[in-house]
């Protein structure tokens, strides 16, 4: 079947075809307003070299950056993703989704940054779990450098983050994408079988033969009639009987 094919049917079933279309405008106009939305809010951390590292650099961290605190930035986002970090920050109410990671391109220069993502339905709970987890990349940092003098310490420092939660529309969006395609299936494909089933209908009453249609000299069945009580030999009694040599009273 072409699309010229559907159209022609759509057309011949307009009345069907609309109402199902009204239908599925007002089921997703419902969906809009019951599917839940998805919010997301991200800060940026950067790992910067000790003072002692930076030293020999004029004391600037942003002048001495190595693979190391490509590695350090790594083991750091691996303990805030930890299990036992997720399920912490859960219990003390900090229960939307987060992910940290480093940059997709990552460099020597570029493999200190950490990516803070949180996104959740409610839009003031992610903005506090973006808050904790930015946090906890500074907390996580002191722990692994325990008992390391500060002046040879690596410092995380906040580079960017997003003061308010937003909504991400491509998280919100894909459900009710699959929505919307659900039912144009629904709507289009119905008049199509529909128009299917009637066709199919016809052909099989065509296909049975008309009596009108038949010849004039076509043979037909003659029932023959059940013979009349009437005509029927009358019986008689064996009273009635005349027997020979016998004769009858009076």
């Amino acid at each position: 079947m072409d699309l010229r094919h559907a159209v022609r049917i759509w057309r011949a079933q307009w009345i069907l075809t609309s109402v199902l279309l009204i239908l599925a405008m007002a089921g997703v106009a419902g969906a809009v307003a019951k599917l839940p939305r998805s919010y997301q809010s991200a800060s940026t951390v950067v790992l910067l070299a000790s003072r002692a590292a930076s030293a020999q650099n004029g004391s600037n961290p942003f002048l001495s950056f190595s693979p190391s605190l490509t590695l350090t930035a790594d083991a750091v986002s691996r303990k805030v993703m930890a299990p036992a970090t997720v399920s912490q920050l859960a219990a003390e109410g900090f229960t939307a989704s987060y992910t940290v990671a480093l940059p997709t391109y990552t460099t020597s220069t570029t493999g200190s940054v950490l990516l803070v993502t949180v996104a959740g339905p409610h839009p003031a709970e992610v903005q506090r779990t973006l808050q904790a987890v930015t946090a906890e990349i500074s907390t996580q940092l002191a722990k692994l450098q325990h008992g390391i003098p500060p002046r040879s310490q690596v410092r995380a420092d906040t580079l960017s983050f997003t003061p308010r939660a937003t909504l991400s529309i491509s998280q919100t969006a894909r459900p009710l994408t699959i929505v919307v395609a659900l039912l144009l299936v629904i709507c289009l494909g119905t008049p199509i079988v529909v128009d299917g089933l009637v066709t199919r209908r016809r052909l099989r009453r065509s296909a049975l033969p008309d009596s009108s249609a038949l010849p004039e000299d076509w043979p037909s069945l003659e029932i023959p009639a059940f013979p009349h009580r009437s005509g029927l030999p009358e019986q008689t009694t064996p009273e009635d009987q005349t027997i020979p040599g016998k004769r009858s009273p009076g």
